[in-house]
């Protein structure tokens, strides 16, 4: 086996042993995912048991919203892991714990006795037979990793949906619902309604679950599920008293309140209203979760939390900004925020990968923007920049093809002039590759 003393070559390696599929995901190969999972937690004596947990499913704000949870966590002394997909720049992004581990090799020798155990399965003992994917070995990994770094509290995020998600193996402390959007709509459904039942699936019996923003269909799947699972359920809008958050360039200010709670005023560093709601979705789980925890500890650890890639300022001259917003609502969210933090003309560089709304997600963006460039959002997942372009020439007079990104980050540059702000979005691997340019430049 090669060196491995990073996540990016774990990462790497991963990708030897089990190349990313090239078709779509069936139903009948989710299920198949869950079952391989839990024989894999078996064999390693079930990792997943030796520390607590909380559940994160919804289409948008996952990710923001587990680095609030765990940011909160780390403030108020716990040993924190956290588990999100997928990276922006480094694959070290996905698995985070507080505590290093012991011996720095000891990341190589988990990654050893995970090609040791598909090296002990043959492929009619697996559910589904050998067709495993990287993200459920990168999954084990962090499973096996919190436990290396022991880890007393875990924040999981889920890929796709919730019900059959290669993390849907845990009982958790919590359950918890970020808002809902049309995604992944061949694989989870394509009404609302659908897409919040397989999100529903992490909701357990007898465990607390906290949902963001939603629209009324999908409240009323989630209060369903909640009464089948025996639980309670607890909506963000029907928890907060007192709400209000301004958007800055280099974050955002959010006051908040809870029943019998004083307001609360607090600096994020994620710029967005929409991350304020997800600030405010965290502190309402921990609040429940953790009631002794003070006003201080909570405001410490939202006002801590980052994640790079959201509404991210990365430039000044030109400003430049980053969100991986790639689903019609989110990007609504999104443009709302850069519109905030940069009013007046504004150049795009837009990347969306295959199967999502891009005709959409233009016709929201194209009236905002001065200047429109398509572009690719990289190559670890299939993307069509050509039928992106047709889409944005349906909304605005003179969109521009630059096929590679360092093409469309250098026009952009040379459009802006170095004062005219830059917003770079359609996608996670979009804003990967820009950001990558922009630190190597």
């Amino acid at each position: 086996m090669q060196t491995i003393s990073s996540f990016a070559e774990a990462f790497d390696y991963i990708l030897t042993l089990k190349p990313p599929a090239t078709h779509k995901m069936t139903p009948g190969e989710r299920t198949f995912r869950v079952s391989r999972m839990r024989i894999f937690l078996e064999y390693f004596g079930h990792p997943d048991r030796a520390y607590q947990t909380i559940h994160i499913a919804g289409t948008k704000g996952k990710g923001s919203t587990a680095a609030f949870l765990a940011s909160i966590l780390t403030a108020a002394g716990f040993r924190v892991g956290l588990y999100t997909s997928p990276h922006v720049s480094d694959p070290a992004e996905r698995i985070s714990a507080s505590m290093p581990l012991r011996q720095p090799s000891r990341l190589r020798e988990l990654i050893a006795d995970i090609e040791t155990m598909l090296s002990q399965f043959a492929p009619d003992v697996l559910p589904g037979g050998f067709d495993i994917t990287p993200f459920e070995l990168v999954t084990l990994l962090a499973f096996l990793y919190f436990r290396e770094t022991d880890c007393q509290i875990a924040v999981i995020e889920t890929g796709i949906g919730g019900r059959c998600d290669v993390t849907n193996v845990i009982q958790p402390i919590a359950s918890v619902l970020t808002p809902i959007d049309y995604d992944h709509t061949e694989i989870l459904g394509e009404t609302l309604e659908k897409i919040a039942k397989d999100k529903a699936g992490i909701i357990k019996l007898g465990v607390p679950a906290f949902c963001g923003l939603q629209p009324p269909e999908v409240k009323a799947v989630f209060r369903e599920e909640s009464r089948l699972q025996q639980t309670t359920i607890r909506f963000l809008d029907e928890a907060l008293t007192t709400f209000a958050a301004q958007t800055l360039r280099d974050g955002t200010v959010m006051t908040f309140a809870f029943d019998g709670m004083t307001p609360q005023t607090v600096p994020l560093r994620l710029s967005g209203g929409f991350q304020a709601e997800n600030a405010a979705l965290a502190a309402l789980t921990i609040r429940h979760l953790f009631p002794n925890l003070s006003n201080q500890v909570i405001g410490t650890g939202l006002s801590e939390a980052f994640l790079p890639g959201r509404m991210e300022l990365v430039a000044d001259t030109p400003p430049i900004v980053l969100d991986a917003a790639h689903t019609p609502l989110a990007i609504r969210r999104a443009l709302e925020a850069f519109q905030q933090m940069f009013p007046g003309e504004a150049i795009l560089i837009f990347g969306a990968v295959h199967g999502k709304n891009y005709a959409e997600m233009a016709r929201l963006l194209s009236p905002a923007f001065r200047e429109v460039i398509v572009s690719t959002p990289g190559t670890f997942k299939q993307s069509e920049p050509e039928d992106v372009f047709y889409a944005f020439q349906q909304h605005h007079p003179h969109p521009r093809l630059e096929v590679h990104p360092n093409n469309a980050l250098r026009l952009a540059q040379m459009l802006a002039e170095k004062q005219t702000p830059i917003f770079v979005t359609g996608s996670f691997y979009m804003v990967a590759e820009i950001r990558s340019l922009l630190k190597t430049a």
